[in-house]
């Protein structure tokens, strides 16, 4: 039997010819930037006839409810219903991360009157960002999102974002927006996206891995 579904391909080829160079251009918390990135990719895919719901309809475990961001959906061939393909988790908080696999992870299982909710569900995406380089919480993600996906039949996509800080004698750029800050011309994001790095898991296994390099403005650009 084959790892990954055909769907499952589709979805990992697109994201392999995706153009993330945007995201190391952001500045600030940028979660709600970060999920139009996704809306527009999900939109972009050619051979789908796609739908998002944001905030995501809820799902359930136990007794706990959860709510992801985003719901990516797919129209069913000469209908007019839809059917949920994706789920998608933006994360800021780095307390909070970790709890959001759980979240994606319930919409697997999740089910209403003893069916599944979400039947069709082939992919989870988790994308957060790092105020700071963190090796031990990056890596106690990678261990979860191994551990998780060997219980799933879902290809799980990570996006790690991390951030640089720029010593303050050394920046050499600013956002100049006149009247925007009053009594100031100028102002300054010393946190900066620099890199984006995606890997990809199914079945306790990583099957892929993209990375990104940020945009350093403090590097002068080749002529």
């Amino acid at each position: 039997m084959p790892l990954l579904t055909d769907y499952q391909k589709l979805i990992l080829e697109s994201m392999k010819k995706r153009d993330f160079t945007r995201i190391p251009r952001f500045r600030g918390k940028c979660h709600e930037a970060l999920i139009g990135e996704w809306i527009n990719w999900w939109f972009e895919q050619k051979k789908i006839n796609g739908m998002i719901c944001n905030p995501a309809r809820c799902s359930k475990s136990v007794s706990q409810r959860f709510f992801a961001d985003i719901l990516l959906l797919e129209q069913f061939e000469g209908e007019e219903h839809y059917e949920v393909k994706g789920v998608a988790e933006v994360e800021n908080s780095e307390k909070k991360i970790i709890g959001k696999i759980e979240s994606l992870k319930s919409y697997e299982k999740y089910t209403r009157r003893g069916a599944l909710a979400y039947p069709d569900l082939e992919f989870a995406i988790l994308c957060y960002a790092l105020a700071t380089p963190n090796e031990t919480l990056s890596d106690e993600i990678y261990s979860k999102i191994l551990q998780v996906s060997k219980r799933s039949n879902l290809l799980w996509i990570v996006c790690e974002i991390g951030k640089g800080l720029y010593n303050k004698e050394t920046v050499n750029y600013s956002i100049h927006m006149p009247n925007y800050v009053k009594s100031a011309d100028y102002f300054f994001y010393w946190r900066n996206f620099d890199s984006v790095i995606l890997y990809f898991s199914k079945k306790g296994k990583q099957i892929g891995e993209i990375f990104v390099p940020g945009v350093n403005p403090n590097i002068e650009k080749k002529k």
